[in-house]
């Protein structure tokens, strides 16, 4: 690929690293906070009045976290609707911050961030994504 100036280049490699956030890095950050979902929140406590839906429309379904560019980077959230229509609460608020009837709070966000920092699964995701790209990455 040939470039007319630098500005061009500069737009080429920043729209790359963001489709590649979108994409290799969303899909890093969604599988770890899966895992910090179900030891954090599902491994600890057991329900008495209701049934987890999982991966069919709980919070560990992928298809419920939203990917939201930013600037300088991506945020992940976890949507997964309330099980009984209500819309004046989020899901994951009720759970992150022990609201309701919640035993406590299990603070799945902080979990995966503490996860990724460990694993670099981020980082990685984010090489294997810019090479995928045509880009040398060490």
């Amino acid at each position: 690929m040939t470039f007319k100036n630098l500005d061009s280049l500069f737009k080429h490699i920043q729209k790359q690293v963001q489709d590649t956030m979108v994409n290799e890095v969303a899909d890093a950050v969604k599988d770890n906070m899966a895992e910090a979902v179900q030891t954090s929140v599902y491994d600890v406590y057991s329900p008495m009045y209701y049934k987890r839906r999982m991966q069919n429309g709980g919070l560990i379904d992928k298809d419920n976290m939203e990917v939201t560019e930013t600037p300088d980077g991506i945020i992940v959230r976890d949507v997964a609707p309330l099980d009984n229509g209500r819309r004046d609460f989020s899901l994951d608020e009720i759970i992150v911050n022990g609201l309701g009837n919640q035993p406590f709070s299990r603070d799945f966000y902080s979990q995966c961030k503490e996860n990724l920092e460990q694993n670099n699964d981020h980082v990685e995701a984010l090489k294997q994504g810019l090479k995928k790209r045509g880009f040398k990455v060490d």
